[in-house]
Parts: C-alpha cells; structure tokens; sequence
C-alpha cells in the first residue's frame, strides 16, 4: 500500500486562492443586503459593513501582502498588515504605518510610506479588497472601470540597478491585448548576461498569463519574483492613470484540481539548479529513467549566477598549462583540515578533492560545457590555482550549457522528461517509512504525484526560508541569488531522521551595497554611486548588527567578502567634520562594487557640493540616518552602540549609512556520506536518498564560519556531489 504524507488533495485544492480576492476569514449572513448599501454608497468607509473580520491580498515589493482589517457595522476598527517577503529595513518596516493609516483614513485610499512605494501600493489594493469584503462586493459583482484604448508606457523600480524597468501596454475595449518590454532593468552588462535568462522567463510565462486571464492575480514566476512584481505594478498604475480602477484587475485565477500520477522511475531529483542538472545528466548517461522537479521557470539555478566552479587538476587545463599538477593534493587537503579546524568531514574533503577535476573533463568530454584554460587563485594566501569560469561550447552564456546538456540527457531514454514550474512540496513514503517518490505542485494548481526507487535532493539550501536563515544563521539576509531555495530538502531530510552537519556554516557573501540599493531613475547614477561609495568607505567608523565597533577590511581587499560577521546589517558613521570634508574637499576614495553597480562618474577630491541632497536621497529610502548624537543614534537604530566617539567626535552630527551583504544561497545542510546519501543521528544511511550541492555543503566546512576561501568551493561541490550522486543511485537502482 502507496502511503504519503501530505495533506488531502481535496484540502489542498480548496486552499489555492488567489490574490486581491477579498475573501472573509467567517461567513457573513448579510452579504446582499450589505453589497445593495454598498452599491448607493459614494465613498469607501462611509457605508455600512456587515461586522466582522476579512481579509484582502495585493502585490508588495518581495511578494503577497495580506491586509486583515476588524470591523463593525459602521467603521473598521483594526488594520493589520503582513508582508513577509518584504525588505525588512523599507518595506517590512512600513507595515505596522501602513495598517495605522488604514484605520485612521476608514478608506484604503492611504498615504502610503516613503520609499516603500510597492509596498504602499500592494497594501491599498488589499485593503480595498478586504474592504470589500466587508461591504459584500466581491471583484466579479461591478463591471471594470474602463481603460482608454491607446498603448501606454509605465516604470517602475525592478531587479537591475542601472535603472527601471519600463514596460508597453496596450488597451483595446477594455482588455489587455500587448505587454512588451522597452527595457527589462539590467544592471551592469555583466549582470545582463545572467539576468536577461531569468527576465525572459517573465516575458514568455507571465506577460501571456496575464493577457489569458486579463487579471494581475495570476502567480509571480518562481525564480524572478521581484521582476514579476515590478511588471504587474506597472500595469495597475497604467490602468489608474488611464481611467480604470486596478483594484478591479485581480479577479481571482482559478486553479486545478486535477491529479496527475507519474510511476516506475529509476531515479527522481528534486531541483534542477548546478547539483541537480549534474545528477540529472549523470543518472541519465548511467542508463536510469529519470525524472526532474524544477520551481523556477528556468533551469540551472545559482549556477547561472555565479562565475565558476573549484577543481582539482583537471586533466585537460593541467596540460594546456605544461603538463604538471597544479596543486599537490595533500597540501591541499592538510590546509583544508587546518581552516575548518577538523570541522569539516575529511573523508567528504578528500573526496571532493580527488574528483572535482575530472567532473570539468567529464561535463567537456560529454555535454555542451567549457571550462576556460586558465585557472586562477582565489584570496587564500596559499594562491592555488583552483577555480575558473566556464560557458556552453559556444562560450556565449551558462544557460545554453544547462538547456543543451539536460535536453541530451533527456533523450537518453524516451521516459526520461523534467518540469518547471513545478514545486515538490512533500516526500512521498510508504507504510515503512521509505520513500518511494515526490508530490509536487505545478503553477496551475495541479498535483503531481511522481514515484521511482530513488530521490536525490539537489533545491539549493534554504537562503529563501526566513524561519531557517534566522534559526541557522542568525539573520534574514538580502539576496543576489535566487530566492526559490526554501530549505525543502532539510525540512524533508529532517522528516526522515536525517541529521544536520555544520547548518549554520556562513552564507555565501561575495558583495556589500546600500540596504536597501536605490534604484528609482528619479535619482542620478551619480548621486546614487556616491553613496554607495561611502557605505563601501574603510576610511570611517563602521558598527555592526549589534552595535560593536566592526572591521570590514577582509584581506586589504575590501568589504564585500565579509560583510556577513556584522549581520544582516552593517553602519558606517561619519561624524560632522569628516561630512564637511567631503562637501567641500571630496572622498577619500570613490568606492564601485564589482556587482551592483549603479555606474556614475566621479573623481576622488572633488567636492561634493549636493552632498545634503544626497543625503535627503538616502533617507527617503531608509537607508540614511542623521543624528544629533550617539545617544540620539541609538535611540533611531533601537540598539545600544559600544562606541565613546565616532572617530574623536564627542558632539556634532553623525551621519549613519546602513549597508548590507548581499548573499547567493546558504552552505550548510545535512550530513552524507561517501556515496552521498542522506546520514540519519545514529549514522546509518538513507539507502535511496541523497543530498547534494548546498543541501549538503556543510560537510565542507566549519560551524559558524566562511565557506573555505579557495574559490568556487559551492560551485564545484555542486556539480562533483550531482555528478557521483547520479552515478550512484543509477548503479543500485537503475534496470
């Protein structure tokens, strides 16, 4: 008998609501009186209620805010507002403002806070919604407001940093009939070269959802939320400013209920980011049925972000460079030991450096992946050459590599298939405990119960769980990588009595920005540069989370490679003379990140005369305090800071930045061993389970410290763990 924990599928269908739909948390007896007072009434709030509490979705920043209001017959009594994915410095923090407005304005037409402009926005929509709700109007009741015919453009600020995303929308008898894309919001042209993939999957997934259903609640993408957001934010102030009303575009998108059942696969791997495609394409050529679950709309995951993997030797660049290895093994492995201070697993080290280079020779010989002829050092002091960048063959971009290279694999075995979109939401088990397959959820609701011999966990850690970064780590962090990594695999590996190994191993930081990075066009790449020049600036006193004088020089070379050991949030203090002296004699050095950079053009000792205007800039967006004294300080910050003086400065203004790392995934994970199978506490193996790449990266490393310095540590163990991983469950399980 098939057994598996999950909840009933009925359940689940009924919980698939979608957003802005205004739906009541208790059922009302009132509803057609209370919509028939509601149609006479000519302004929100002064019509008469059906007494009660409901609540109302809408489109923040980060993802879905929630407006829960309480009221009586006549007035709303209580607003709250919920946000999780938020940023929490801006539009976190405007939560809590933003519900106070509602109740005091008895309307959701509310001010809304400075600087959280998506968040504001979302929040009116969902407290229309709720309000709605209240008043028994339901989004299907009132024919929309119509929009003029004409084709418009609207912007809003989106992923890029280099400027706002700016989208062409056509209307035509009230419908949406085009979304085209003027300019997706890039960043730096090396940042383009990895964003344009994940924007394109907006364009071809969500711009034509939008037009089927002709409403902003259809689902984000997975994998590009936030440019998700920015785009249906854009729509609804086009449709505001053009005579429609965009709180009427969120009728609800329904959702199936359809069952789908997939059997008899050798192998199942959960992720499809650089573990996962490995183990995929290793399974596949080992002759296993294989079947992969991918959440975002893409394939290839971190990998496509970061610039390359650490190998061993590799064969081919051994030989390319004289034919002599470039790193003697056991020096390396001896180093390796020392960092983690014999944290780390040394037979998973040893390991990992024997077969790290030859998974470069094995992707080149076999799929469409080339790796440079150069290896380079990282900022160890040893400087071993251990890591490079690679390409497709073409050398054109990373994600041609993953497409071409799973589509090869795919065609190994008719059976063999792979989904995006597709989200595993629960390990499948029978009467026994073991596990027998994944149940996962598809975009549109559909549920599917897939069933083979073995699972490998390959969904990239947990950087997009809050709950787990906060548990393990000690903070939520901002991210440059992808978010969709929610700690599925360790909450699942968890179930099965799997133990952690080093969960609380250091994020993976490699850049250091404002918090939060202004990327509004209302202001100057200039003016923005400089800034994000100061919070870079080791000429001034910097603090961390807690309020402890912090160093954020890492090896002479900057900021960006530790950021992470001040927290979440690090704070550079000027004090009012060293201000002065940039107005009047200019930086001291003019800072530019190597990603994130918003350009600008400036030369170290020039004044900067607009420096006060600067400044206003930074506070509007929360990322700029201005205090009379460290006292005052502390009192804004809501922290005690272990300082007597701000560089010899007693009394005087201080002028506070709040910076912040910007972090890829997580490193640590569960424990495995040699085979790359899931380790229960008492050290037994979970035959037919394994974790690979940063599910498992913990048995690197060291607790509560940086992941080794050698360069592409994660990259390499991801592709090398999927690489063995794949072979492994193909030789037990496979025929």
């Amino acid at each position: 008998m098939k057994m598996k924990r999950v909840m009933p599928l009925l359940l689940a269908g009924a919980l698939a609501l979608s957003a802005c739909s205004g739906t009541p948390s208790e059922t009302t007896a009132a509803q057609t009186e209370a919509q028939t007072a509601a149609e006479t009434t000519a302004e929100t709030g002064s019509g008469t209620y059906t007494a009660g509490t409901y609540t109302g979705e809408g489109q923040g920043y980060g993802g879905t805010v929630t407006v829960t209001i309480t009221t009586d017959e006549t007035s709303i009594l209580e607003a709250t507002v919920e946000g999780p994915d938020e940023t929490p410095g801006i539009g976190g923090a405007a939560l809590e403002q933003l519900g106070a407005q509602i109740v005091e304005a008895q309307s959701a037409e509310i001010d809304g806070v400075s600087g959280a402009t998506m968040t504001s926005n979302g929040t009116k929509l969902a407290a229309q919604a709720a309000i709605d709700a209240a008043m028994g109007v339901t989004s299907g009741d009132t024919e929309k407001d119509a929009v003029a015919d004409g084709t418009y453009t609207g912007k809003a600020p989106s992923y890029g940093v280099m400027g706002e995303m700016e989208l062409s929308v056509t209307f035509q008898d009230n419908q949406i009939t085009e979304i085209t894309t003027v300019n997706a919001g890039s960043a730096t042209q090396a940042d383009e070269d990895e964003y344009s993939p994940i924007y394109a999957t907006v364009e071809e997934n969500l711009y034509p959802r939008i037009i089927e259903a002709q409403s902003l609640a259809v689902d984000s993408i997975s994998g590009a939320t936030t440019s998700s957001n920015a785009a249906k934010t854009i729509i609804a102030n086009i449709i505001d400013e053009n005579g429609g009303d965009s709180s009427q575009w969120y009728t609800p998108v329904e959702k199936s209920n359809e069952v789908v059942t997939l059997e008899d696969y050798d192998v199942i791997i959960v992720g499809l980011g650089s573990s996962g495609v490995a183990s995929y394409l290793s399974a596949a050529e080992n002759g296993a049925t294989v079947f992969g679950i991918e959440t975002a709309a893409k394939i290839g995951g971190n990998g496509t972000n970061t610039a390359g993997p650490l190998g061993v030797n590799p064969a081919r660049q051994v030989e390319v460079n004289g034919g002599e290895n470039f790193v003697d093994p056991d020096e390396l492995l001896t180093a390796w030991m020392e960092y983690t201070e014999n944290d780390a697993k040394v037979e998973l080290v040893e390991l990992f450096i024997n077969e790290s280079g030859a998974t470069f020779g094995w992707l080149e010989d076999n799929y469409d992946f080339a790796f440079m002829d150069n290896m380079f050092a990282f900022y160890d002091s040893h400087q071993w050459p251990l890591w490079t960048m690679y390409y497709d063959s073409t050398m054109t971009s990373k994600d041609l590599a993953y497409n071409n290279s799973m589509e090869q694999a795919k065609a190994m075995n008719e059976k063999n298939d792979y989904m995006t979109e597709l989200t595993a939401t629960d390990l499948l088990v029978d009467e026994n405990g073991t596990v027998i397959g994944v149940q996962a959820e598809y975009y549109d609701g559909t549920t599917y119960e897939i069933y083979g011999d073995s699972v490998i966990l390959a969904a990239g850690g947990y950087i997009g769980n809050a709950e787990m970064t906060t548990e393990y780590t000690g903070y939520v962090w901002n991210t440059k990588g992808m978010t969709q990594c929610d700690g599925f695999s360790i909450r699942e590996g968890l179930e099965l009595g799997g133990a952690l190994y080093n969960e609380d191993v250091a994020v993976e930081d490699h850049i250091a920005q404002l918090d939060p990075i202004i990327r509004s066009d209302d202001y100057s790449n200039d003016d923005k540069g400089i800034l994000t020049s100061l919070v870079l600036d080791l000429n001034y006193q910097m603090i961390d989370s807690e309020g402890e004088s912090f160093d954020g020089n890492y090896n002479g070379l900057g900021i960006s490679f530790n950021a992470w050991e001040a927290g979440t949030n690090y704070y550079v203090l000027i004090n009012e003379e060293e201000y002065n002296s940039i107005k009047t004699e200019g930086l001291i050095s003019f800072n530019a990140p190597m990603f994130f950079n918003q350009g600008g053009t400036y030369e170290e000792g020039t004044p900067v005369e607009n420096l006060d205007d600067i400044m206003a800039m930074g506070q509007e967006f929360g990322n700029v305090i201005i205090a009379d004294s460290l006292e005052d300080l502390e009192s804004q910050l809501g922290m005690d800071i272990n300082l007597e003086d701000v560089h010899g400065q007693t009394e005087g203004k201080i002028y506070c930045i709040k910076g912040a790392a910007y972090v890829y995934s997580t490193c640590g994970g569960l424990d495995v061993d040699t085979n790359m199978n899931l380790l229960k506490e008492d050290g037994t193996a979970v035959e037919n389970v394994y974790v690979v790449g940063n599910d498992s990266l913990g048995v690197l490393n060291a607790s509560d410290k940086a992941y080794v310095t050698y360069g592409g540590c994660a990259q390499g163990w991801a592709l090398t763990s999927g690489r063995l991983a794949g072979a492994n469950a193909a030789a037990k399980y496979a025929g």
